[in-house]
């Protein structure tokens, strides 16, 4: 049954909020209404279906305890990339359509990133079999914290989402834990973190000070990072569904924005 916009943007006055939802209003309230009220066609990119892919790969292994060989964690990585990028091309075969990636147009990207998925498994993979100690935290009833769905509340707001990782750190305690296939956000942005530490804390009630990203590009973890901003996340949650009930979504056109933004084609702001 098809729905409105109207009904749409009914719907989003009531619906949880995630980091991702927040993240993208901040950055441009129309391009968040484009996307996911107007619904928009949005531009493929070739490093969704690499990031998801990476992330799955990286679940099948955890989950075997990481017995699972290096080959079987690719072929899992290369099964997801390929029903991905399949499924990116039948609804999107012009190129142009695609978002490039510096100096690669959109197909060549495409194979350039099975290859880059492949080497991020195998960094994954080398990296905590030198670092064993470095092991997935379990709950409580013995469940390793594996993209753990949370569904919280923060000051009137609900909020869902998926921890990709805790981590039982030897230093730090239980360490939320964020795979990134590309750039790691920078040291005085730690939303995501904060908001994984809150849900963790809310779940089961186990306190989390420390957060840091694993990154693709280098194999290893970035700098943890102390998170006490419990005050700060709930503002920004507060603000971002105060804006979507108002129906405030006025655009704010950056180049950087612009160029990246998936709704492009469908802005006469950018």
């Amino acid at each position: 049954m098809s729905t409105t916009i109207e009904d749409r943007a009914e719907a989003y006055r009531t619906k949880p909020r995630s980091v991702s939802q927040v993240k993208q209003y901040e950055q441009c309230p129309y391009a968040y209404y484009l996307a996911r009220i107007a619904r928009e066609p949005e531009l493929q990119a070739a490093w969704l279906a690499q990031g998801v892919a990476v992330h799955a790969a990286a679940e099948e292994w955890e989950k075997s305890e990481r017995t699972m060989p290096l080959t079987e964690v690719q072929a899992v990585f290369g099964r997801v990339y390929t029903r991905m990028a399949n499924e990116s091309l039948a609804k999107e075969p012009a190129e142009e359509n695609w978002q490039a990636s510096g100096q690669y147009a959109g197909f060549t990207d495409l194979e350039r990133r099975w290859h880059l998925g492949r080497e991020q498994c195998e960094k994954y993979v080398n990296w905590y079999e030198k670092n064993p100690a470095e092991a997935i935290w379990k709950s409580p009833d013995g469940i390793p914290a594996i993209e753990q769905r949370f569904d919280i509340e923060l000051d009137g707001v609900k909020v869902i989402g998926f921890m990709d990782q805790v981590i039982d750190h030897p230093k730090h305690g239980p360490l939320v834990r964020d795979i990134k296939t590309g750039v790691v956000p920078k040291m005085d942005d730690s939303f995501q973190l904060e908001t994984y530490a809150i849900a963790l804390e809310q779940t089961h009630d186990v306190e989390c000070v420390a957060g840091d990203y694993w990154s693709g590009k280098t194999g290893r973890p970035s700098r943890v990072r102390k998170l006490v901003g419990r005050a700060a996340v709930e503002d920004r949650f507060k603000r971002m569904d105060e804006g979507v009930k108002a129906g405030a979504f006025t655009p704010t056109p950056a180049p950087e924005t612009c160029s990246r933004c998936p709704v492009q084609r469908s802005c006469a702001f950018g």
